[in-house]
């Protein structure tokens, strides 16, 4: 952590009750929350450090040794596949001097090399070779003379683990089995045969506002008749359930009433669906930052990525049941969907990067709320403030 901040230096006595309190007394997260870097370093030291973050995508490791470098909680990760299909994650960072080992994504590479003084590491980060360690000529791993077990210098592994084609890291080590944190999601779409899910494409969106307006957006419905003129028409403000949650998810979900060619019309649906699922949008967010919603048709991932406190990007994720992914007969029908969320992510932006820039004034101070909307924004205020707090 680049900062001796402390949560106190951000939340002021009253903020713990105005998080609590009913949601047409209370409120969300103050200005600074979104503002300060001060605030953003110690978000990433206690809510991105302490639990499950999503990392990266497992079809994009298609053979042993491709490794993806990436960053989470302000330090460098490297993913990599192992010989016997494992994905692992490792400090991204040389034992002997700290360099980065990994700056880009690489394909089939049988070790790490160190391009400092060329250390190496195997696949499963055990330490391979020190070239000229001894002195010239010198390479051996291992100090035969001393005993030295070289091996204290294999790298660091993270814990990793992978939900269908998600791969989430922890790095402090300490969260519960990803199985149980994802329960509160997957139990409730047991219905679901998402083993026949295909990933088909995706998009990505830098946008200029915190990463919490980005995910705070996707779980309210509330804009939606002000801001999605199609959106809206297709499942109207009547229609719309109010946000959920449940300890670290949030949720919420709608019944529409007719197909709509925007959305990718004649797509096959998961088999043996439950009837009262055929007609149903279901959303969650896995708290910190990574989100989807699910239809009869496919699931469209959305992860908010913080760069930087008034910076995230946007990464959309599209899958579709069985062939929906890629056969030529259902290409339309994929083209419209991707069409379409290129469309709707746009028209949010503007939207998220008005209430960034919102945030600099002394005029709000975490909102006015909606107490039948709302609640669920006031809870992710909950979320983000305890995780802080809790740290000593």
């Amino acid at each position: 952590m680049t900062s001796q901040s402390t949560p106190a230096d951000f939340f002021d006595d009253t903020l713990g009750a105005r998080l609590n309190s009913p949601t047409a007394e209370g409120s969300a997260l103050p200005n600074v929350a979104y503002t300060s870097d001060a605030f953003y370093a110690l978000e990433q030291e206690t809510v991105f450090r302490k639990t499950w973050v999503f990392a990266a995508f497992l079809h994009q490791f298609e053979n042993p040794g491709d490794m993806i470098p990436v960053e989470i909680a302000g330090r460098p990760v490297v993913l990599v596949k192992g010989e016997h299909g494992l994905i692992r994650a490792f400090h991204n960072v040389c034992r002997h001097r700290g360099a980065k080992l990994v700056n880009e994504t690489k394909t089939s590479c049988k070790s790490f090399v160190c391009p400092n003084h060329s250390w190496s590491y195997s696949l499963e980060g055990k330490l391979l070779a020190r070239p000229h360690f001894f002195g010239g000529e010198q390479h051996d791993i291992r100090n035969v003379q001393s005993g030295e077990d070289c091996h204290r210098a294999d790298l660091l592994e993270i814990r990793c683990e992978t939900w269908l084609d998600w791969i989430f890291v922890n790095l402090d080590g300490n969260a519960v089995a990803l199985a149980d944190y994802v329960a509160p999601i997957s139990t409730r779409l047991q219905g679901y045969a998402l083993s026949e899910l295909r990933f088909g494409d995706s998009l990505e969106f830098d946008i200029n506002a915190n990463w919490k307006l980005a995910i705070e957006n996707f779980i309210e419905p509330y804009h939606v008749f002000s801001c999605h003129p199609w959106l809206n028409s297709f499942v109207g403000m009547a229609e719309r359930e109010a946000p959920t949650f449940e300890d670290h998810v949030l949720m919420c979900g709608y019944e529409f009433q007719h197909t709509d060619p925007a959305r990718g019309e004649g797509l096959p649906y998961f088999p043996d669906l439950p009837e009262e699922s055929k007609n149903r949008g279901e959303w969650f967010v896995l708290f910190p930052n990574f989100a989807f919603q699910i239809f009869p048709d496919q699931l469209d991932v959305f992860i908010a990525t913080p760069k930087g406190v008034r910076q995230c990007r946007e990464t959309i994720a599209l899958y579709f049941v069985g062939e929906g992914a890629h056969s030529e007969e259902f290409a339309e029908g994929r083209n419209t969907v991707v069409q379409n969320w290129h469309d709707l992510n746009n028209e949010d932006i503007g939207i998220i990067e008005r209430m960034q820039a919102g945030r600099a004034s002394d005029g709000f101070d975490g909102g006015v709320l909606s107490p039948y909307w709302d609640p669920v924004l006031q809870h992710f205020a909950r979320l983000v403030y305890e995780a802080m707090s809790a740290e000593k």
